[in-house]
């Protein structure tokens, strides 16, 4: 029996992939005529003849484009380190303004000391409400100032 060394009809199967007779005979003949002409292939040296020359710009871009690249990343390496080293401190003394506001007894009062909106009779108010001291030990008392020395006295 002979033996074919088709692949095709090894595996039975005669369906798929197939070309006519003679397509690839044909087919540099027919790709090359359907081709658009070049020129510039056939003479090299006469393409650049004709060619414009570029502008400063199209000459200098790449350079400039790399220099604002170098420089966005000196500037996030600058924030990166102020980030993650905000530096020594430095003493209240080089800031005056700053040595004058903590001098100020009102400027801490007022913009420092957080009090909650609460005042001395909110306080006295809860602590009776607690049970701590007795109402009737600030009965008669009206001043604040008042309230602070009787609970010194104590």
């Amino acid at each position: 029996m002979k033996q074919s060394s088709d692949i095709l009809e090894k595996a039975r199967r005669n369906d798929g992939m197939t070309v006519p007779e003679g397509y690839f005979a044909d087919f540099s003949r027919q790709m090359a005529a359907s081709l658009p002409e070049r020129p510039e292939i056939e003479h090299p040296s006469a393409a650049f003849v004709g060619a414009a020359r570029r502008t400063l710009w199209q000459r200098v871009r790449p350079y400039a484009y790399m220099a604002a690249m170098f420089a966005g990343i000196w500037l996030m390496l600058q924030v990166f380190t102020l980030v993650t080293n905000p530096g020594d401190l430095r003493p209240i003394d080089s800031n005056p303004v700053m040595a004058e506001a903590l001098g100020n007894d009102s400027f801490i009062l007022n913009y420092i000391v957080d009090d909650a909106g609460m005042d001395q009779w909110d306080v006295i108010d809860e602590m009776v409400e607690d049970g701590t001291i007795d109402e009737a030990d600030f009965s008669g008392l009206a001043n604040p100032a008042d309230v602070s020395s009787s609970l010194d006295e104590e």
